[in-house]
């Protein structure tokens, strides 16, 4: 008897797959009118892919992590990691600021394919600021193509050839083109003559 009562309870159970207890870091968002509100930022949402369009934030004078979507932010960030809100091919998400300045680089991370297996792949964007006259169409927003990557980089940094010329034709490299880029932009800087280092 107590067997069948015990499978009962068992069947009765709900089958919910255990949550894990969100991670926060001290962080902030910009919301809609630019104003900045602090607070602390999940860090280890349910689909990992997701603080690409919400993620979990906690207010600084408490209460419960709410969702924070493209609506109702501009930017966020928390630790080394700062994200902002662009718009590409009409849908809105936020991007991982890679580098900041005359160019912006930009990382997303979604769903995709890698030698047709299912895995997470990562796409990168640029934009360049202050790109006037014939090259006005570099302020928007394009995406880089893996394989052509530094074909689709040379307009954007044939101002300072060199830094270009040092990127490696075959192999993109998240880390140098990140670092060429951080270095062009300190060729722009906007500020003193202490910054043009």
């Amino acid at each position: 008897m107590i067997l069948v009562g015990a499978g009962f309870v068992m069947a009765a159970q709900p089958k919910k797959a255990p949550k894990m207890a969100p991670v926060l870091e001290v962080g902030y968002y910009l919301n809609g009118k630019g104003d900045t509100v602090k607070g602390e930022i999940q860090t280890n949402p349910e689909d990992e892919l997701s603080m690409y369009h919400t993620f979990g934030f906690k207010p600084a004078k408490g209460g419960k992590v709410m969702p924070v979507d493209t609506k109702k932010a501009k930017a966020y960030a928390y630790g080394d990691k700062q994200f902002e809100r662009i718009i590409f091919d009409g849908v809105e998400l936020f991007v991982e600021v890679l580098a900041k300045g005359r160019l912006n680089f930009y990382e997303i991370r979604d769903h995709g394919k890698i030698d047709g297996n299912d895995a997470i792949v990562a796409d990168y964007f640029i934009q360049d600021n202050r790109a006037e006259g014939e090259d006005i169409g570099l302020r928007e927003v394009k995406r880089l193509n893996h394989r052509f990557y530094k074909k689709d980089l040379k307009p954007y940094m044939k101002d300072q050839i060199n830094l270009w010329n040092d990127l490696d034709k075959y192999t993109f490299n998240k880390q140098a083109v990140t670092a060429a880029i951080i270095e062009f932009n300190k060729f722009y800087r906007i500020g003193d003559s202490k910054d043009k280092e």
